[in-house]
């Protein structure tokens, strides 16, 4: 589960770079969100905080194709790993009905 942890952090990494100056919103909540991942122990714990899942939906909504890109991925690692909660498929739903 390290190795899980460790591309979701890095994947937060290059959110955070590619959103640098255009997107400061989504910047700062991908650092956020690196803060309270290395906190955290297991996919379970990231499936009860949805500022980890907020994040990578942010990047599917701002309609950036480089950001997005990362947001999916991300969310389909979440999702083979059994770190999303039930109560957030839909909100995933949405996010993939809305990503450029």
């Amino acid at each position: 589960m390290a190795a899980f942890m460790t591309v979701l952090e890095s994947d937060l990494r290059a959110l955070s770079a590619e959103a640098r100056r255009r997107y400061p919103a989504v910047k700062d909540a991908a650092e956020h969100a690196i803060l309270k991942l290395r906190s955290m122990a297991s996919p379970d714990e990231i499936a009860h905080n949805e500022d980890i899942l907020r994040i990578f939906l942010m990047a599917c909504e701002v309609k950036n194709v480089k950001l997005s890109v990362i947001g999916l991925s991300c969310l389909q690692k979440l999702i083979s790993h059994d770190a999303i909660a039930p109560s957030a498929l839909k909100e995933i739903l949405f996010a993939l009905k809305e990503a450029p």
